[in-house]
């Protein structure tokens, strides 16, 4: 599938599948030669200075496109990311409390420049401000998660709306780590999970009176599952308060 083709708000495995680094035509293109343009300077009071011959004007007042490194935009802009080599970086610069994240709290600079894609790694463009280096090292995280080692990400991905991502992320890549799935390796889980702090208490799973097929199903589990000591119970047909109470205790 073509990078392009690629919504820039996919799922991380969708968006890093395959090798999307080496489908980027601008990665294998030729270094092209950049001039750089000086414009008019202007005075801090408004309109054009006079330039007069012999003096320097001020450095301040000068109007330069920083072409030694940004690029013209026009079209979105995207970084080609060694993930290894970025991530330390970003880490020994910008996680200054060495907790593995990138927050307030950190008193890096808050400044990265990371190669484009479209320049084939030999410009940079700078990635700014915590919210953005955040995503960064998270994103690059999650492309490992897919197997890669090099990524095209968009900058689109870095800068998107944080109540756009937030609940992107959840619906797309932390939902299955906050749901229990009742099958064999779920309930594995489960009883593995540290808040299950009652010592000797056995896993009990309750199952409704009429549902014969998932009563058999359980038994099966406890009885492939020894070493947990699950027990499996039917519930009445008629559950009462009374019987509420008494498996409470």
């Amino acid at each position: 599938m073509d990078q392009h083709q690629v919504d820039v708000h996919a799922p991380p495995d969708e968006y890093y599948s395959g090798s999307p680094a080496l489908r980027t035509p601008g990665v294998h293109r030729s270094r092209s030669r950049n001039y750089q343009r000086t414009y008019p300077k202007y005075s801090q009071f408004g309109g054009e200075e006079e330039a007069v011959p012999g003096r320097l004007l001020p450095r301040r007042r000068s109007v330069r496109r920083r072409a030694s490194i940004d690029e013209k935009a026009t079209q979105p802009r995207r970084f080609l990311v060694d993930i290894d080599t970025v991530e330390k970086i970003i880490l020994e610069q910008e996680d200054t409390n060495g907790d593995y994240q990138i927050t307030v709290e950190d008193s890096g600079p808050k400044m990265l420049k990371v190669p484009t894609a479209s320049s084939g790694g030999f410009r940079t463009f700078e990635v700014r401000g915590t919210y953005m280096l955040s995503n960064l090292l998270q994103e690059m995280a999650l492309a490992r998660d897919c197997g890669m080692n090099q990524v095209v990400i968009d900058e689109e991905r870095l800068n998107e709306n944080p109540v756009n991502r937030l609940s992107r992320m959840i619906r797309t890549t932390f939902w299955n780590g906050l749901v229990r799935c009742m099958d064999e390796g779920g309930i594995q889980a489960i009883c593995a999970d540290p808040k299950n702090t009652r010592a000797g208490a056995r896993p009990i799973i309750y199952v409704p009176h009429g549902d014969a097929a998932a009563y058999e199903y359980y038994r099966g589990v406890a009885r492939d599952l020894r070493d947990l000591r699950i027990k499996v119970v039917r519930l009445p047909r008629e559950i009462t308060p009374q019987y509420v109470k008494s498996i409470n205790d």
